[in-house]
C-alpha cells in the first residue's frame, strides 16, 4: 500500500484499487478518478500498456495461404498459393505467390505440399533470388514435403516457393490439393 498526499486529499493505492480519503471535493474527484480508472483499463484492453492485445497482433507480419486445386507448375516457375486464412498487413500477394516483409526482422516460414499420386514433386524455398531449402518427393501414392525455415529479412526481401528447374525436374509438375487444403505456406515474424 502506497500513501501519497496530494493537495488536500490523501490517495490510497491499493493493488488494484485508487481510494479517495479526506477531501472537500469528494464527489468531483470520485468522478474525475472513475474516468482515470476507465482510460486505464481501457488501455489494458488494447495492449498498449504491453498486454500483448489484439492491436499488437494485427501489428505482426503473418500470413497462411493454401490451394484449392491440383496446381501445374512448369520448371522454375513460382508457386501461387491462391487462398489465404491470415494475411496482416498483406504481405503475401496471391496474385504473385511471393511474401515481401514490411518490416526488418526474424522470421519463420513453413510449407506442407503434396504431389500427386505416384509423381515426383521437386520445389525450393526462395530468399530473393537465392534458393534456401529444398524439398524432393517421389514414390509410389501421394507424397507429401515440407520446409521450416527460420530467416532473417529486411524489409522488402522476397520470399517464395519455386519448382525446380534443370535436369533434375520434369517438363511440369503438379502440386495436389483441393477442397480438404493439403498443400499450405505460411510465414510470420518472431523477432
Amino acid at each position: 500500500m502506497y500513501i501519497i498526499p496530494l493537495i488536500s486529499f490523501i490517495l490510497l493505492s491499493l493493488p488494484g484499487h485508487i481510494c479517495v480519503v479526506n477531501s472537500s471535493f469528494s464527489s468531483e474527484l470520485e468522478s474525475l478518478f472513475d474516468d482515470i480508472i476507465r482510460i486505464i483499463q481501457k488501455l489494458k484492453g488494447t495492449g498498449h500498456v504491453g498486454q500483448g492485445g489484439d492491436l499488437m497482433q494485427k501489428d505482426i507480419p503473418a500470413f497462411s495461404a493454401y490451394l484449392d486445386f491440383v496446381q501445374y507448375v512448369p520448371p522454375n516457375v513460382i508457386v501461387k498459393f491462391n487462398k489465404v486464412w491470415t494475411n496482416n498487413l498483406n504481405g503475401y500477394d496471391v496474385n504473385t505467390g511471393i511474401f515481401t516483409a514490411p518490416m526488418r526482422g526474424l522470421y519463420h516460414f513453413s510449407a506442407v505440399f503434396m504431389s500427386e499420386m505416384g509423381k515426383t514433386l521437386y520445389l525450393h524455398l526462395w530468399h530473393n533470388k537465392k534458393m534456401t531449402a529444398g524439398s524432393y518427393t517421389n514414390g509410389d501414392g501421394l507424397k507429401t514435403g515440407t520446409f521450416d525455415v527460420v530467416l532473417t529479412l529486411k524489409k522488402g526481401d522476397r520470399i517464395y516457393i519455386r519448382c525446380k528447374g534443370g535436369h533434375y525436374s520434369h517438363d511440369s509438375q503438379r502440386i495436389f490439393s483441393d477442397g480438404d487444403n493439403y498443400s499450405t505456406f505460411s510465414g510470420y515474424r518472431i523477432a
